[in-house]
């Protein structure tokens, strides 16, 4: 194996639907490429799934020694066969969707159907018998919903499935709010509830792990709840930098405190490289247990990562705190 000259490669919105996303993807993967000496080739697939097929297509053809994921479930959904059906290596940081793990394809965040595991508990701890989930289009949006419904009856909490537009400020009294859309259906709503006479006992979206929805809602944050890939450690991995040196130096380049897309972005850098420099085959990979400044990493014998869990951050006084652990109630 050659270490000289690696090339990564990886498709970003940059001018699409998930363009605020993609750069912060980006951002992550230029520091983690500038810092490792690799260099990376970013294309802008405008979150088209046929531009991202053809620019990974071409790569594969080119034997590119690292293929970094899109960000999103449904163009990781569609780039993975080409990749992974030719043998390679497809490490994913953006899509989190339930359904996408798959032979070669290496995820690092936690699946979507647990991203409501803390709001649930936190409903449970509060006695809010009653949740209402708010499911957006899609299956990474049905996974993080279904996931949530199955954690509530679980806990003995009634919680029903319900889209946005039918949601009315007489059905959030009381309840607890789940929101599981893309970013800007998520401000959306919390903007709505906001304006209704009656709050609900709790609200939640998967927007709130990102500092952008406080950027956007201000004061109307206050309160929510979010699912984070990411929460900065001082603990150093096995791989690459603690999250809390990560976090000081991307502050240091640009000045803005990382979002958990920066994070996992740079985590699947550190750790295709690692595996890179290791010579890791694909079973190597399967089987491999370690940790990056995203936290743990291990995949199960399905390929869908068990290792590393969400945080559940609550916003407060403009800022992203952590959700101190609740005990589930029996």
């Amino acid at each position: 194996m050659s270490l000289a000259g690696i090339t990564a490669a990886v498709t970003l919105d940059r001018s699409g639907p998930f363009a605020l996303q993609g750069a912060q993807a980006a951002a992550g993967l230029e520091h983690w490429a500038e810092e490792a000496g690799v260099r990376l080739v970013v294309a802008d697939d405008r979150g088209s799934r046929a531009a991202a097929v053809e620019a990974y297509a071409t790569w594969v053809q080119q034997g590119v020694e690292l293929l970094l994921g899109p960000y999103s479930s449904g163009l990781v959904r569609a780039v993975a066969p080409a990749v992974c059906g030719a043998g390679r290596l497809l490490w994913n940081h953006g899509g989190s969707a339930d359904d996408l793990a798959r032979p070669g394809l290496v995820s690092l965040p936690a699946p979507a159907s647990t991203y409501f595991v803390g709001a649930v508990e936190e409903a449970a701890a509060r006695r809010v018998d009653r949740l209402l989930v708010v499911q957006g289009r899609g299956p990474f949006a049905r996974a993080v919903a279904d996931g949530a419904v199955a954690r509530a009856s679980a806990a003995g909490l009634r919680a029903v499935e319900v889209a946005a537009g039918t949601l009315s400020a007489a059905d959030v009294a009381g309840a607890a709010v789940l929101a599981a859309g893309r970013f800007e259906a998520d401000v959306a709503l919390v903007r709505r509830v906001r304006s209704w006479p009656r709050a609900p006992a709790l609200l939640a979206a998967v927007a709130a792990g990102l500092p952008a929805f406080g950027e956007q809602l201000g004061d109307a944050a206050e309160g929510v709840l979010g699912p984070a890939q990411w929460w900065p450690s001082p603990r150093r991995p096995r791989v690459g930098p603690s999250g809390a040196d990560f976090a000081a130096r991307i502050r240091r380049r640009g000045g803005a405190e990382p979002s958990y897309v920066t994070a996992q972005a740079a985590a699947a850098g550190h750790l295709a490289h690692a595996a890179h420099l290791l010579d890791l085959t694909a079973a190597e990979v399967r089987r491999w247990t370690t940790s990056t400044l995203l936290g743990a990493f291990a995949l199960d014998a399905g390929w869908r990562q068990v290792g590393h869990q969400v945080t559940t951050v609550r916003w407060r006084d403009g800022h992203m705190v952590p959700l101190s652990p609740r005990r589930q109630r029996p």
